[in-house]
């Protein structure tokens, strides 16, 4: 996925974002309902709270009139880039890569392959073979950044680091959902996590002075599109900075290896 103009040039933690959380915490529903509140915030230019309206800056309500419509048609652009899992597995075979499955006791249950994690560690490993450089493509614990100015420590394991779990340069996280429900709160709590994720990366760089990346992947075309609230949510944190590449479906074939190879290059250095 791409990010727009003009929200790729605003900083993280500008105002406008918490007003498009707001917006999205609403859950309005259908085009008439986001256009009648859109249009209502448009002329009093106020949020209408229990105790008390919350004045907004009339060019942030300018940035959000423009950025619904903007996400909406990425949205369908991300359905569009996902893949099924017969289409994940196939890839996987063309490309000789092996993959596991995500077991459950319930053998009812559907056994899913972990075809993406297949494709974006076997990308990742070649592209660092060619570059000479390293990777932790499946970490047991948690990344680690020293600084003279500070030490962090990632909220939670990640999925992936390069060239290493001590101060990597590029950190990744994958949610592959292959199961024939319409899927769950877990999907939801991916937005939480990835988000706390980010922002604490942001804060670190804020102090530290030097950029690392974050990577997220996300596929399964079943359980995905009936959790569209969620994958939008994504899209704002892709466009918000918090996340610096949302990898969507079939954009593991097209866009990882070129994102890998920069990657791997920059921690070369």
């Amino acid at each position: 996925m791409t990010r727009l103009q003009p929200y790729s040039e605003l900083r993280w933690d500008h105002d406008f974002w918490s007003l498009l959380r707001f917006f999205r915490s609403l859950r309005l529903g259908g085009t008439a309902a986001v256009s009648g509140w859109l249009n209502t915030l448009q002329r009093e230019g106020v949020l209408n709270g229990q105790a008390r309206s919350f004045p907004i800056d009339p060019a942030l309500i300018d940035l959000l009139i423009a950025y619904v419509p903007a996400s909406t048609k990425m949205l369908g652009m991300a359905l569009g880039s996902l893949r099924s899992e017969e289409e994940a597995i196939s890839f996987c075979g063309k490309s000789k890569l092996v993959f596991g499955s995500t077991t459950t006791k319930n053998k009812t249950h559907h056994q899913s392959s972990k075809a993406l994690i297949s494709a974006v560690s076997g990308i990742a490993k070649s592209v660092c073979i060619e570059a000479g450089t390293t990777l932790d493509p499946d970490p047991q614990r948690r990344a680690v950044w020293f600084s003279e100015k500070g030490l962090h420590v990632s909220a939670r394991n990640l999925d992936g680091a390069m060239p290493s779990l001590e101060n990597p340069t590029l950190v990744w996280e994958i949610k592959e959902y292959w199961g024939k429900t319409k899927g769950g709160s877990k999907m939801s709590d991916a937005v939480y996590e990835y988000h706390l994720v980010g922002l604490e990366l942001r804060m670190f760089e804020e102090k530290i002075g030097r950029s690392i990346s974050h990577a997220v992947f996300v596929d399964g075309k079943e359980q995905w599109s009936h959790r569209k609230s969620d994958l939008l949510r994504f899209i704002d944190l892709h466009q918000q900075g918090l996340i610096d590449y949302l990898i969507i479906g079939r954009e593991v074939e097209t866009d990882w290896p070129l994102i890998a190879r920069h990657s791997a290059l920059v921690g070369r250095l």
